[in-house]
């Protein structure tokens, strides 16, 4: 609608898509879509009621996730939750950001003494969308000043994949486990899917035909079908006739009606074989690699992984260089005349 942003929402189905859609225009023709309970924004005066507003009224429109984000708007709130707007300083976020890297992360990760760079950016990119918002849309601010503090660089991405002993343990290991834990560990070894993506995928995601599998719960809010050899099609079509399952998600636990959780599985069985710093995430730097050194380029492995930038996958850019200067190689062989 003119003189609004774009929404956007995934369903299950075309009819609970249009809807939700008619429900929003009609909000937007009416011009409460969005809009502030009158007098709520006066009320508003601190950092804490700022992060409450936006956590209540704008953070469930941007993020499909939102709860991911609540331990970094609390440490917010109880750092400086009581200061007033207008008192809120570069200087002073400066001062926040310091403290905020010499803490231990939330959880022991690889010995980490303090919080890595990663998780310090997110926290500080936290705060400035919500002040962002405060400037932009709610006038509550002249500047957000988040702008002018420093970000602690962004922590280089270490590719870990596994070698193909490493792999036929794994693959060998998570099959004695359980054959639930075999078939989730074939497909994300096999279509670079997110723990996430994997966990929600439904059969109606799975094309048998096509040998294709379609991700509609993404990172990124944007689908991708990414397509898997025909015999782990076939194993996947197994384990669902063996176990009954004919429609939902392929990883429902049916007597408690949740999904089940299989990182834990993964975690014993990794430690159980042996293999050494490897992370579920790292089933997808494996397929992502393995890909590149079968001669993949890196937009394809982009768009197979869906990645919103290519910088995303210049991390696999080392393992595609044996393969490029092949190529080099045999084209130079085949056309260079010695003349």
């Amino acid at each position: 609608k003119k003189g609004y942003k774009p929404e956007y929402k995934t369903f299950d189905k075309k009819t609970e898509a249009k809807d939700w859609g008619q429900d929003v225009e009609t909000q937007m023709k009416h011009g409460t879509w969005g809009k502030p309970i009158e007098g709520e924004i006066d009320t508003i005066q601190t950092v804490k009621d700022l992060i409450d507003y936006f956590e209540e009224h704008e953070a469930p429109r941007r993020y499909t996730k939102v709860e991911k984000y609540k331990v970094m708007y609390d440490w917010w709130r109880d750092k400086i939750g009581n200061v007033p707007l207008s008192d809120v300083t570069s200087s002073m976020l400066t001062q926040y950001k310091n403290i905020l890297a010499k803490e231990a992360p939330s959880k022991p990760y690889k010995e980490h003494e303090y919080k890595s760079n990663s998780t310090v950016r997110k926290y500080l990119f936290a705060l400035s969308a919500i002040l962002s918002y405060a400037e932009s849309e709610l006038e509550l601010i002249n500047k957000n000043p988040m702008k002018k503090v420093g970000k602690p660089e962004k922590s280089k991405g270490v590719v870990r994949f596994l070698s193909d002993d490493e792999r036929k343990l794994l693959i060998k290991g998570c099959k004695e486990y359980s054959e639930r834990l075999y078939i989730f560990v074939l497909l994300a070894i096999y279509s670079g899917g997110r723990y996430s993506e994997l966990l929600t995928l439904k059969v109606e995601n799975v094309d048998f035909e096509n040998c294709m599998l379609h991700f509609t719960n993404t990172k990124n809010n944007e689908s991708r079908g990414v397509p898997v050899y025909i015999k782990i099609i076939e194993k996947l079509k197994n384990y669902l006739d063996q176990n009954d399952i004919t429609d939902g998600y392929i990883f429902l636990n049916k007597e408690t009606g949740n999904i089940y959780y299989l990182k834990g599985a993964f975690e014993a069985v990794v430690k159980k074989v042996g293999i050494k710093n490897f992370r579920f995430h790292d089933c997808r730097h494996t397929y992502a690699s393995y890909l590149a050194q079968n001669g993949a380029e890196l937009l394809e492995i982009s768009i197979l992984l869906g990645h919103k930038s290519l910088q995303q996958t210049q991390i696999y850019a080392h393992l595609t260089r044996k393969h490029t200067a092949k190529v080099v190689r045999k084209m130079t062989a085949n056309t260079f005349d010695d003349i």
